[in-house]
């Protein structure tokens, strides 16, 4: 049976890898009669005309928010401000504005100033990626079986909030609401932290990324993730992020300890590749496990049950009993403790750029991985 259109006209701005996985999503599921694309990259829309999942396309937000009964803003979070402002006059009453930034705070911050009388206004965050950028690398099931986290003002179940909700469903994916502060802290620990984690792993296991190692390839794989992007997301998300790194170098550090007291002696079975491949990204990603139980033990709820792909990737290298690896690192402590070493040092680095607040600092530290 086919779908009945949940809108008539939808213009998404931004056709990057959420903006054109919506929009191919919206087209393949008949969501809305009509799909305006706009984007300040020609690329861009010409691909979109091509592979027919817009219907008009544009090049300035103005025009093609015109008549529209949802406008979703799928640009990057340093210019959402300025496009709502810019977007405001032509929107018609009873309009929806979506947001799809993954720190909700300043993102209402940004856009809520602009958004005119009767228009509504629902921030999203859609908890789907790739490691894969731009709009080819966009797929219509993005957000199947995946949540979408709702944060708006009043939590109250409003018409709008409804057509949202029903919006995001159509495209497959999961809807749940919380307030945008809570947001910003689960997200930091199942999201961001995991990715900066991974950037500041992958330069410790450089001579090992062609290893055919599936768990290894998967703790690896955030790591290949835009170091632009998200830059801008943890330094919008600093605070909550410093709290999450803090928490998480002081169980690096418990381990680190550990280590040190082991008895200084030739290690059993010496294996470098066992150390940097295996028990290594064991230690990591058990670590994130304990913080991340930590924060919900504090908290009094389940920060996992929002985690997407990313967290599962980085954290699959603990998913195994540790009684043979508890053994097999007493091994290798020296090796291991070599490359803990190199490890923390790279997250102090990113701590330091966080902490002061300095964007070139910080993509610095991204590019150095």
């Amino acid at each position: 049976m086919t779908r009945q259109p949940l809108f008539d006209k939808i213009t998404i701005i931004g056709l990057g890898l959420i903006g054109s996985s919506i929009a191919r999503a919206t087209y393949e599921r008949n969501v809305a009669h009509r799909i305006t694309g706009c984007d300040r990259n020609e690329v861009s829309l010409a691909y979109g005309r091509k592979h027919g999942f817009i219907d008009t396309a544009s090049h300035n937000p103005l025009t093609a928010v015109a008549g529209s009964d949802l406008i979703i803003l799928a640009t990057p979070p340093s210019a959402l401000g300025e496009i709502a402002e810019a977007i405001a006059p032509n929107l018609k009453p009873g309009a929806i504005i979506m947001d799809t930034a993954s720190v909700k705070q300043p993102a209402i911050d940004a856009i809520a100033p602009h958004v005119p009388k009767g228009v509504h206004f629902l921030p999203a965050h859609p908890v789907a990626g790739s490691e894969k950028t731009g709009v080819s690398g966009g797929r219509s099931n993005l957000f199947s079986r995946k949540f979408v986290i709702l944060t708006p003002d009043e939590p109250s179940d409003t018409p709008a909030l409804q057509q949202a909700t029903a919006f995001w469903k159509a495209l497959g994916a999961r809807v749940d609401a919380m307030p945008a502060a809570l947001h910003d802290i689960v997200y930091a620990y199942v999201s961001h932290l995991p990715q900066l984690l991974a950037f500041a792993a992958a330069p410790c296991l450089q001579a090992y990324r062609t290893e055919d190692n599936a768990t290894l390839q998967k703790f690896l794989r955030l790591s290949g993730s835009s170091p632009a992007s998200w830059s801008d997301i943890f330094l919008l998300n600093r605070n909550d992020m410093l709290v999450a790194l803090d928490r998480y170098l002081d169980v690096i550090h418990h381990i680190e300890k550990e280590l040190a007291q082991a008895p200084d002696e030739p290690p059993k079975k010496a294996d470098d590749r066992l150390a940097h491949t295996t028990l290594f990204p064991r230690i990591a990603a058990s670590c994130l496990v304990t913080t991340l139980m930590e924060a919900e033990k504090k908290a009094g709820f389940s920060f996992a049950c929002y985690a997407g792909t990313g967290f599962a990737d980085f954290t699959a290298a603990a998913s195994q009993a540790p009684e043979e690896d508890i053994e097999r690192i007493s091994w290798q402590y020296k090796a291991i403790r070599q490359v803990l070493g190199e490890y923390t040092q790279r997250l102090k680095a990113f701590h330091a750029a966080l902490a002061a607040a300095d964007t070139k600092l910080l993509k610095n530290a991204i590019a150095s991985a």
